[in-house]
């Protein structure tokens, strides 16, 4: 139960933000107890006697939406149980059954309406009622909602009088309603504004009022039986009814839960659920509250599997799976310092960064990280996939190694400027996968790969060889990515990833006493790989230099064309290119420097290293990487060298004809 009582005082250190949405830096609301946060579709606002002043449809960007529940309703299932205040069309409509087909009632089971209505009724004649909560109770008790809402045209109806569920009108814009809802409309969720007078309408789901004054009725609600809490060790009010909604909205998992009396979760050891465990009902929505708080704002979510790391005392950590750039974006931002150009600028703003951290939970009181994978395997049952606690200092050293260790040139695309972004670091896990695994991988596929890199990087272990292998395998298949793909797809997808994959390998390898590999070219550098992919580049680029700018996006060298077999069979394979290379280096005629560069890179070869059919390993696209960046440098140097000459020229002449 450790990590219900770290998530307990993590909510109890964060008690400041209960309930407040204009937090700085975070992206969802921080429960009070007896709450919980869902998306609303439907805003009805009314005056302070409860009539209607306007309905409208709630984009999405705002639906997040904080709701008083109880304990049957937070974890309700197909079973009729209302929330308090704000709910579903089915509950809070009284001429729903008008519109809706209605299934068959079990016995004397009341309608939705009437048990949301004898609910909302009870909090707005109880000693803790609100003024704005009599409001609601008059509305819902004297209107139909539906038809109301059908009147400010937020719901439709088609030829038939029958609430339109679908925009059939291809040549029209939808109207706001039918792009927030993914189900059946008739299922929008309502949340309620009180305009008492003063002009200015209250979103009651925001009205700290009216959270205390629904908690002093939740509270009271409740039985005043105690028994021992297993996490947090007080004797407490407990509860077998525990909150769902902890991934995302509408995700029905529950982490504990205890209602399988007839299946196999404990008969054959308990009797009753009680007898393994008992969860004070304050612990247990502290608990769910604060980890669905940390989820949404820190967590990072691949389909249903979620991975999270946060700490103490209202510190967050950096997420293990950011990659570099955003790792330090936030203290470039902060310090306003200028953009780095160069791998080792890079490296020492990641070091300045994670030493912000470092600063910041010295000064906490309990410097520690927690780190958590959550799944679930059912719609009903989550689980903790990995969970670990450790010192605050060792995960950011960890964090710091994964970072330097798979420092890499990288690419990534900014959409919000549309171009490309280069930074030296490491890319997004999701990236490293996708160059291993490609586009096409499933979600499954997906989030175990996820799971083995986030241990890695936690625990400080080098990423799995299968991994990195996988990755070369695909890079040096060049011919067969070219279909549909282009050079710098290739380049920025495929290579760059990899390269930080066998980096990481050789970091390791290394056991981290030597300095890594750099971008830059390294000509004392003579390992037999490396010097091959050196050639392979410059072969490359030899044959690239002839083409025309359309081709050279689409159009594949030799050198890239044989890219496989040359990793399997270099000796023999570069016979044959060198051979197709010959009427490339006769045709670019000046640019013998590539000519040179050949001979210059051979003579570095041991005779027994260069005539061996040996298969190369990861570090040759290390060489062929640096030996193409070094190449590109150059004419880079060459053009802007030669773009000043000619405007000196330019001034000479001028002056001269002065």
């Amino acid at each position: 139960m450790s990590w219900m009582e770290q998530l307990v005082q993590t909510y109890d250190e964060n008690e400041r933000f209960v309930g407040k949405y204009d937090v700085q830096n975070t992206k969802s609301v921080l429960a009070p107890i007896g709450h919980m946060t869902i998306n609303a579709q439907i805003e009805i606002t009314l005056d302070d006697k409860g009539n209607l002043i306007s309905a409208a449809a709630v984009p999405k960007e705002n639906a997040e939406t904080l709701i008083p529940c109880t304990l049957d309703s937070a974890s309700r299932t197909s079973k009729p149980t209302p929330h308090p205040l704000h709910d579903n069309l089915q509950y809070v409509a009284r001429d729903y059954t008008k519109y809706a087909p209605q299934e068959k009632k079990k016995g004397n089971d009341k309608e939705p309406y009437e048990l949301y209505k004898d609910l909302l009724g009870r909090w707005a004649s109880s000693k803790s009622a609100h003024p704005k909560i009599k409001a609601v109770y008059n509305y819902i008790s004297e209107h139909d909602v539906i038809h109301d809402l059908i009147a400010e045209k937020v719901l439709l109806e088609d030829e038939n009088g029958e609430i339109m569920k679908k925009w059939a009108q291809k040549d029209v814009p939808k109207p706001t309603l039918f792009t927030v809802s993914t189900g059946d409309i008739l299922k929008s969720v309502i949340r309620f504004r009180v305009d008492m007078k003063d002009g200015t309408p209250v979103n009651l789901w925001e009205d700290r009022a009216v959270q205390e004054s629904y908690i002093d009725f939740f509270r009271s609600s409740l039985s005043q039986e105690k028994q021992l809490c297993y996490a947090t060790g007080r004797t407490e009010i407990v509860t077998d009814k525990h909150p769902k909604y902890i991934r995302f909205p509408g995700d029905g998992a529950k982490l504990i839960s205890s209602n399988d009396s007839n299946g196999y979760t404990y008969r054959g050891r308990f009797t009753t659920g009680t007898e393994c465990a008992t969860i004070s009902m304050e612990a247990s929505q502290k608990a769910m509250n604060a980890l669905r708080w940390l989820i949404r704002n820190q967590g990072y979510r691949n389909a249903k599997k979620v991975f999270l790391a946060w700490g103490r005392s209202g510190i967050n950590p950096p997420s293990p799976l950011a990659d570099t750039d955003r790792v330090i974006r936030r203290a470039r931002t902060r310090e306003k310092s200028a953009i780095p150009q160069t791998m080792q600028a890079w490296s020492s703003e990641l070091h300045k960064a994670l030493d912000g951290y470092r600063h910041e939970f010295k000064k906490a009181a309990a410097a520690q990280v927690n780190l958590m994978v959550l799944d679930a395997a059912t719609s009903g049952r989550m689980s903790i996939c990995y969970y670990s606690e450790m010192a605050a200092n060792d995960f950011i050293d960890r964090i710091e190694v994964w970072h330097k260790a798979g420092a890499w040139r990288q690419h990534t695309y900014d959409e919000d400027n549309n171009r490309w972004w280069v930074y030296y670091g490491v890319p997004h896990p999701k990236r490293i996968i996708n160059a291993c695994y490609g586009d096409k991988a499933g979600d499954s596929q997906i989030n175990m790969a996820l799971e083995r890199i986030f241990q890695c990087i936690v625990n400080g272990r080098a990423v799995p060889r299968d991994m990195s292998k996988v990755a070369v395998d695909r890079v040096v298949k060049r011919s067969v990515m070219a279909v549909g793909s282009s050079y710098r797809k290739w380049h920025y997808n495929l290579l760059e990833p990899t390269c930080s994959l066998i980096c990481n390998q050789l970091y390791y390898a290394k056991s981290g006493n030597e300095e890594g590999y750099t971008v830059a070219l390294n000509l004392q550098n003579h390992n037999r790989s490396y010097l091959y992919g050196r050639m392979l580049a410059v072969a490359d680029k030899t044959e690239r230099a002839t083409f025309s700018k359309e081709e050279r996006e689409k159009r594949l060298t030799n050198a890239m064309k044989f890219m496989e077999r040359f990793s399997q069979r270099p000796c023999s394979t570069w016979r044959m290119l060198h051979m197709k290379l010959l009427p490339y280096l006769h045709k670019m005629g000046k640019y013998q420097r590539y000519r040179k560069l050949l001979d210059e890179i051979g003579s570095q070869f041991r005779e027994e290293d260069f005539t061996s059919d040996q298969p190369l390993d990861g570090e040759f696209l290390l060489g062929f990487y640096c030996q193409n960046y070094d190449i590109e440098q150059r004419i880079i140097a060459a053009v802007e060298k030669k773009k000043q000459n000619q405007e000196q020229a330019g001034i000479e002449e001028f002056e001269g004809g002065n």
